[in-house]
């Protein structure tokens, strides 16, 4: 069996709204300090290899969060696309999978997934360590010498386990999921705009959902661009297309890191000028990641690994 080794974080089925003729889209990528465009067919950009892999557990459950979380993600992702993109309403089902999806584009980059799996792994090593006194009390002639040895042998690529799960469960059952299908959805139409819509691999423009008049966009496409709010104020917008795509192109410009794509490079200078600007989004604040670590260093109870 061939497993997926391509893990995209922007998907295929995303970027390709962005191909032109030649099915190719403008891959403008930030290079030692420089933003360089090329062509690119969209399978071949936006990924990591084995970006999602989970290391030390059999090869065919290696690829478990890419082949059943990611995949039938996206799949279902694609369908409410189509939908958004026809003036259609997705059904519950596309709106749950569309919400996830939008949320994926938050946590699903390099950056998040090694910051999750790294703090797992920390909290993993703080729990080992916390428990080894009771370990060595506890321990038989023939048990491993230390717990993190046991561990090792009995739940091998345990921290990784938990660092794929923790990925799939802030995607899957972010506390925001019943708050955005709930809101009111469109598509605002810039086909008269001058500039097209850039995409990014931070392409996601959200306002925190506690404030009444929160709203997310995302372009889905050059001349797409998906809202939702709690209320439907988008609807009566009457603001310039072409001051709207540059408004909203700056925006996820300036939240990216390596990656603009677009229909050309006619934004080149713009990338140039704005990515990488605003800071990025918090994924696990300080305060999270201490909380984690102090409760793992409080377990006095020891399991069996």
């Amino acid at each position: 069996m061939d497993l997926p080794r391509k893990h995209h974080f922007n998907p295929a089925f995303y970027l390709s709204q962005w191909m032109g003729d030649d099915r190719q889209l403008c891959e403008m990528r930030l290079i030692r300090g420089d933003v360089k465009p090329r062509r690119r067919y969209p399978h071949l950009t936006g990924y990591v290899k084995d970006l999602y892999r989970t290391d030390g557990v059999p090869e065919l459950e290696s690829q478990d969060l890419e082949i059943k979380f990611m995949t039938p993600l996206d799949t279902v992702a694609a369908a409410a696309l189509q939908r958004l993109l026809s003036g259609d309403s997705p059904n519950l089902q596309e709106r749950v999978a569309w919400t996830r999806f939008l949320l994926s584009l938050i946590y699903r980059n390099p950056d998040a997934v090694k910051l999750i799996k790294t703090h797992m792994a920390t909290l993993v090593d703080e729990i080992t360590a916390s428990l080894e006194v009771q370990w060595e009390a506890k321990r038989k002639v023939n048990d491993a010498q230390t717990f993190a040895e046991a561990t090792a042998i009995r739940q091998p690529g345990l921290a990784d386990i938990h660092g794929a799960n923790m990925v799939a469960d802030i995607i899957g059952n972010h506390s925001a999921v019943p708050d955005i299908v709930r809101m009111n959805w469109g598509k605002i139409n810039l086909s008269d705009s001058r500039v097209p819509l850039v995409t990014s691999d931070r392409p996601v423009l959200m306002v925190n959902l506690s404030d009444p008049e929160a709203f997310i966009a995302l372009p889905i496409g050059p001349y797409d661009l998906f809202v939702a709010a709690f209320n439907d104020r988008w609807s009566r917008l009457r603001l310039d297309s072409t001051k709207l795509a540059q408004t909203v192109n700056r925006d996820v410009i300036a939240n990216a890191r390596e990656f603009v794509w677009g229909l050309d490079d006619g934004e080149i200078d713009v990338v140039r000028t704005w990515i990488g600007a605003n800071p990025d989004r918090i994924i696990l604040s300080k305060e999270q990641r201490e909380a984690g670590i102090a409760t793992a260093r409080g377990l006095t109870v020891i399991r069996e690994p």
